[in-house]
């Protein structure tokens, strides 16, 4: 248990140092793990389960010091609490905000994260069930990735059309390598590299996560004026928590959204963030926000560590990352042996492995809350160190974890693709197209064309054999290819979990839709 314990403290003060850090967050903080690799598969990996998971509550946060002192978010999923909760440390209020925030984010990360990680390891009996037992099986998990790709097109940026571009991008990314039917060289256009990195071939994920979001934020963090709030005070303190206490339902309300938008592939935290302050500020339509409002703060402050609990129910349970951090979490849990992907079940059996989870995330969620309510003035003297000190640090962390993935053979070819993605990501920063998309288009795009391939060919819908489709581009289809969609059985009509993902998805759709004139999260 001790061991448990200094990896729990270990991961909490990472995490915090990290979510303090403007613009850094848990993604680029997990990414900066990768040189430490050898060292993680060293030990025991229950304990690097304790450890990533104290860093991804402790950094969720963390990362309100930045937004409220600074005007600048620690993360993405802090963005909006930087709105009201700058103005406020402006005007000397900075103890009462950062305590307001911080009470809501810790309580919130305890009730949803409870929900989340002591139901997850029964979630195992509900997708082994068969499929017309409401089970999950070929057919729903194709159905669950054309649900992340309609999500993070048509919700995460009202710009639909250079959201379904990314898409298209990220599963062209995914495709290069090699072709797993006939084992050639597929657009790999002569690069021996992309042909096997030491991982399986093609493109590497720690150059292309870290380019797309690492180091734009960072960049773009730099080229932005600092203006420091006035210093934090002790005597506000208990005022936050009292205010937090009493704003409890618009508290929870914050963690519901966080804790659905969680659940949806690919989103990541800043969606919630912005959802959770919009509701906030429709709830209180006589209110002024922008100034100052404390409600402004305590709304998506609510979503934080809800989100990131939530998101990992997609990400244990079928591979598909809930946001872009728990990527680089698939990648360091699959290090030390823990498989997380699509068709994997054996990770489902285990109980340490969700006891890891559980105590990593919940006490270091009730652990960060306690120390950054103790040590506000002290925490807040570190934020207000200049930009400039600490950005060659972070960068050369994050160039070395680049080119440690590559296991010593492809280092070089990795730094080339980090600054690649890097330039890639900044165009798509400034240009509004979104790079969630384009996660989640490389992640699914190898998966889901097997996956199309294997539904195609094995259901029908209400006696309509999907395979019958391919005679409308030319194609025969034999009598037993027909005959073996029709079983019993294999009516999609019959799946539960199938007709309720496909509703699901048509309600995303329409409500995207109608509201992508709205929604700015690229």
């Amino acid at each position: 248990m001790i061991t448990y314990i200094l990896a729990l403290l270990a991961g909490t003060a990472y995490g915090l140092m990290v979510g303090i850090v403007p613009a850094a967050g848990a993604t680029t903080g997990l990414v900066a793990l990768f040189p430490a690799m050898v060292l993680l598969q060293s030990v025991d990996p229950y304990l690097v389960v304790v450890f990533v998971m104290a860093i991804v509550a402790s950094s969720t946060t963390g990362d309100t010091f930045a937004s409220v002192l600074l005007g600048i978010p620690g993360a993405n999923s802090s963005a909006a609490t930087m709105v009201d909760g700058f103005p406020l440390a402006q005007q000397g209020k900075a103890g009462y905000a950062l305590s307001a925030a911080i009470t809501t984010s810790t309580l919130n990360g305890l009730i949803f994260g409870a929900l989340t990680f002591f139901l997850l390891p029964y979630y195992k009996d509900f997708i082994t069930l068969a499929p017309i037992d409401g089970g999950v099986g070929q057919a729903e998990l194709f159905a669950f990735c054309i649900m992340a790709f309609v999500t993070v097109g048509f919700i995460s940026n009202k710009f639909w059309l250079r959201s379904s571009v990314a898409l298209a991008v990220g599963i062209f990314i995914s495709l290069i390598g090699v072709d797993p039917v006939s084992a050639a060289p597929r657009f790999t256009f002569g690069w021996e590299f992309l042909e096997g990195d030491g991982s399986g071939g093609g493109v590497p994920m720690i150059p292309l996560m870290a380019g797309l979001f690492a180091m734009p934020e960072m960049i773009t963090t730099l080229q932005t004026k600092l203006l420091t709030a006035k210093p934090a005070s002790n005597g506000q303190v208990i005022d936050g928590i009292k205010v937090s206490l009493k704003e409890w339902k618009l508290s929870l309300r914050g963690g519901f959204i966080g804790a659905v938008v969680g659940f949806l592939p690919g989103i990541g935290g800043s969606i919630s963030d912005w959802l959770a302050y919009g509701q906030t500020v429709a709830s209180n339509p006589n209110e002024k926000f922008g100034n100052g409002n404390i409600k402004g703060v305590i709304g998506p402050e609510g979503s934080n560590n809800a989100q990131k609990a939530t998101s990992m129910i997609p990400t244990v349970l079928f591979g598909i990352p809930g946001a872009p951090f728990a990527v680089i979490i698939i990648g360091l849990f699959g290090a030390v042996g823990f498989d997380l992907s699509l068709d994997s079940t054996g990770v489902l059996a285990d109980r340490e492995f969700f006891t890891a989870m559980t105590f990593g995330f919940l006490a270091a969620t009730l652990l960060t809350g306690i120390v950054c309510l103790l040590l506000i003035k002290q925490i807040a003297k570190i934020v207000s160190v200049p930009y400039m000190y600490y950005f060659p640090i972070v960068v050369a962390l994050i160039v070395w974890a680049t080119y440690t993935s590559g296991f010593d053979t492809y280092g070089i070819e990795n730094v080339i693709l980090l600054v690649f993605f890097t330039l890639l990501g900044l165009i798509m920063k400034k240009y509004h197209f979104s790079r969630p998309a384009l996660m989640i288009g490389f992640i699914l795009g190898s998966k889901i064309e097997g996956l199309s391939l294997q539904t195609m060919q094995l259901f029908n819908i209400g006696g309509y054999p999907l395979l019958k489709l391919k005679e409308l581009f030319g194609y025969h289809v034999g009598s037993r290819q027909l005959d073996l969609a029709l079983q019993p059985g294999r009516d999609l009509l019959s799946h539960p979990t199938f007709v309720g993902i496909a509703v699901l998805t048509i309600i995303i759709f329409l409500w995207g839709w109608r509201n992508k004139g709205k929604i700015d999260y690229a």
